[in-house]
């Protein structure tokens, strides 16, 4: 009898190639340093258009990582996915490249006025009588204004409001009282900051953005566009920043001009209750 063939392990089917400017989910994961489950969820969310699909193998372009960049930063800024939603609805396609660089903007560092302190986390809170406990050390170091740099360091955001805090433990005001105060001022302070940014902010930048935009293309078109684009986009993250510059004192000093007047108000109704 002949010997039967041995079947030959079937190869795997190469994927499809990319068009020029387009990548895999992998690769566009590594770029925008956003894990390959997040995008799809992104995606599921209706946070960013769909892919070109060919075959099974999905191809993204600039469009996506310019989205897909924006979204990361204002996630690393307490935004939740229907907000990011309400703020990306009706951005012009083709937009994302240059809204990008509004990203680089929220910095960690862009609004702040202080300059930001270490301290063990041993420390905090030992001007109280009694040692914190592990819950209200993590109560300290978990309500947005420290970093963790380490399982024993902290990167105090706002040294000013520890020394109100020392203040209030000379007056002998509780520690839970003083965690409570300060989660409190956090949760209504970031409400405000989030309609001024969502509302004031991102609105004006997007209509700077879309001035160069509609600029840039009037003025250049082909090779003369792509060679003048990196021109652009520098005059317009200069235009932005320039913007959030001059907003952000106003948005600063309106809190702080109708606080004092609200904490009147509400002294005057307590004293009548």
């Amino acid at each position: 009898m002949p010997d039967k063939q041995m079947r030959q392990p079937r190869r795997p089917r190469a994927a499809p190639p990319a068009a020029n400017g387009e990548f895999t989910v992998e690769t566009l994961s590594e770029r925008a340093g956003v894990s390959v489950r997040n995008v799809r969820a992104y995606q599921t969310a209706g946070l960013m258009p769909p892919p070109r699909l060919q075959g099974r193998t999905a191809f993204y372009n600039a469009e996506h990582l310019g989205k897909l960049e924006l979204i990361r930063d204002l996630r690393k800024q307490g935004f939740k996915l229907d907000a990011i939603k309400a703020m990306l609805t009706g951005t012009p396609d083709g937009a994302w490249s240059e809204y990008s660089l509004v990203s680089h903007l929220f910095s960690t560092t862009f609004f702040t006025v202080e300059q930001p302190q270490r301290k063990a986390l041993s420390e905090m809170a030992s001007h109280w009588a009694e040692p914190a406990t592990q819950q209200q050390k993590d109560r300290l170091s978990e309500n947005g204004l420290y970093r963790r740099l380490g399982p024993d360091e902290v990167e105090m955001l706002s040294p000013a409001l520890e020394r109100i805090g020392i203040q209030l433990a000379e007056l002998d005001v509780p520690l839970d009282t003083v965690l409570d105060l300060q989660d409190e001022l956090i949760r209504h302070s970031r409400a405000i900051a989030r309609a001024y940014v969502e509302q004031l902010f991102i609105a004006m930048a997007r209509t700077v953005t879309q001035s160069h935009a509609r600029r840039s293309v009037a003025s250049a078109s082909g090779d003369e566009a792509s060679a003048g684009s990196n021109v652009i986009d520098v005059r317009l993250a200069e235009a932005i920043k320039a913007l959030f510059e001059r907003l952000r004192p106003l948005a600063i000093g309106s809190v702080s001009a109708a606080f004092p007047v609200v904490l009147q108000q509400e002294f005057d109704r307590a004293i009548q209750k």
